[in-house]
C-alpha cells in the first residue's frame, strides 16, 4: 500500500479524488482479507464437524461384550473406552430390569455394580440363585479381572466365563444372550434331549443344576468341548472358553 501511496504523489488530480481512489484500495484489500477469513474459518469448521462426527462413530462402536445372567438375561456392549454403549435384555425379567437401571455410558464395572445392586435384582438372587458373568473381548483377560476383583460380584459369587462373537450371533438367532446360550450348549453335550426352547424355559442355576447330575451319572463326553481353567481360589467357579 506504501508504494501505491508513493507512485500517486505525482499525479496530478484533487486531493478528494486521491483519497477515494486510496479508500476504494483499502475496501477492496479488506474485502480479500476478510474472504480469506471467511474460507480458513469453513474449512476448520468442517474439519472440526469430521473429527467430531469420527469420534463420536468410534464412541458408540462396542468393541466388547458383557452377558449377566441370573434369570434375567442382560448383554452390555462396551466401547473402546470401557464405558456400556449398548444395553440389551433377553427376556422379560431382564426387560423389566433395564426400565429402571441406568446402565449406559458408565464404566462396565459400575454398570454391573449397578445391576446387582438394583431393587428389582435383588429379588433374584435368593440364596439358591448364581450369578454368571461371560466375556466377549480381546481384552477379556483384563475384563474378567477386574470383574473378579469387584467386591459386589464376589459377594454373591459371580461365575465367570468367556464366549467368542461365533457363539454371540448363533444365541442371538435364538432370542438369547450369548451367556445363557454359551450353557445351554454345554448341557446339550450333556443331555441330547435338551432343546434351546426347554432352556428359555430354565433359569442359570436350574441348567448348571442339569449339568452337574448329568456329570454325576456319567453322562457327556468330558468338558463338553470347552477349554477348563480351575478358577476356585477365587471363589468364581470354572472359567470357560466356548468352542465351535
Amino acid at each position: 500500500m506504501n508504494r501505491i501511496h508513493e507512485s500517486m504523489k505525482d499525479i496530478r488530480a484533487s486531493e478528494e479524488l486521491k483519497k477515494s481512489t486510496m479508500d476504494y484500495l483499502r475496501q477492496q484489500r479488506k474485502r480479500v482479507r476478510d474472504r480469506r477469513i471467511r474460507r480458513y474459518a469453513l474449512a476448520a469448521a468442517c474439519l472440526c464437524l469430521m473429527l467430531t462426527a469420527a469420534g463420536y462413530t468410534i464412541y458408540k462402536r462396542p468393541v466388547s461384550y458383557i452377558s449377566i445372567d441370573v434369570n434375567p438375561s442382560v448383554e452390555l456392549g462396551v466401547n473402546r473406552f470401557g464405558r456400556v454403549v449398548e444395553v440389551d435384555a433377553y427376556n422379560r425379567d431382564g426387560e423389566g430390569l433395564l426400565k429402571q437401571a441406568a446402565l449406559k455410558h458408565v464404566p462396565y464395572l459400575k454398570a454391573i455394580r449397578r445391576l446387582l445392586a438394583d431393587e428389582g435384582y435383588l429379588g433374584y438372587l435368593a440364596e439358591d440363585s448364581r450369578v454368571f458373568i461371560t466375556v466377549i473381548s480381546d481384552s477379556r483377560e483384563k475384563i474378567l479381572e477386574e470383574i473378579r476383583e469387584d467386591e459386589l460380584t464376589g459377594r454373591y459369587g459371580a461365575r465367570t466365563y468367556t464366549s467368542d462373537l461365533t457363539c454371540r450371533e448363533e444365541a442371538h438367532r435364538q432370542s438369547m444372550s450369548f451367556g445363557k446360550y454359551r450353557v445351554c450348549l454345554e448341557l446339550s453335550r450333556y443331555d441330547e434331549s435338551v432343546t434351546v426352547e426347554d432352556c428359555h424355559g430354565m433359569s442359570m442355576g436350574e441348567i448348571e443344576d442339569r449339568i452337574e447330575t448329568c456329570k454325576g451319572h456319567g453322562h457327556g463326553n468330558g468338558n463338553g468341548g470347552y477349554e477348563e481353567d480351575s478358577d476356585s481360589g477365587k471363589g468364581h467357579g470354572r472359567h470357560h472358553r466356548h468352542g465351535h
